[in-house]
């Protein structure tokens, strides 16, 4: 797992506005079938996280588990996030690349 280029790619993508955080914007996100990637952090609620396996698996959208809240918070300038979703799928194949 490369941890640094995660940060990059995630960095990018925020930069490109291919980055949604938070639950609602993540749930947008995969209803409109717009989702290539749903990444939660390890601390994040049970509740926000079957919420989120459930509409991933629905919709078929690659979930992973990496990182904190508030590593996820500091890279999107945040106090604290739990779960984002990549809109863009080559940001998202990067990003599992490196998450693996």
């Amino acid at each position: 797992m490369n941890i640094e280029k995660v940060k990059s790619l995630l960095g990018l993508a925020q930069k490109g506005r291919m980055l949604e955080i938070g639950k609602m914007a993540v749930s947008v996100l995969i209803k409109r079938k717009r989702a290539s990637l749903v990444i939660l952090a390890i601390d994040a609620s049970e509740k926000l996280k079957k919420e989120m396996e459930f509409q991933c698996r629905r919709n078929n959208v690659p979930i992973y588990i990496f990182s904190d809240k508030f590593e996820f918070g500091e890279l999107c300038g945040r106090e604290a996030v739990a779960v984002i979703g990549i809109s863009d799928k080559h940001l998202a194949d990067g990003i599992k690349k490196a998450l693996l």
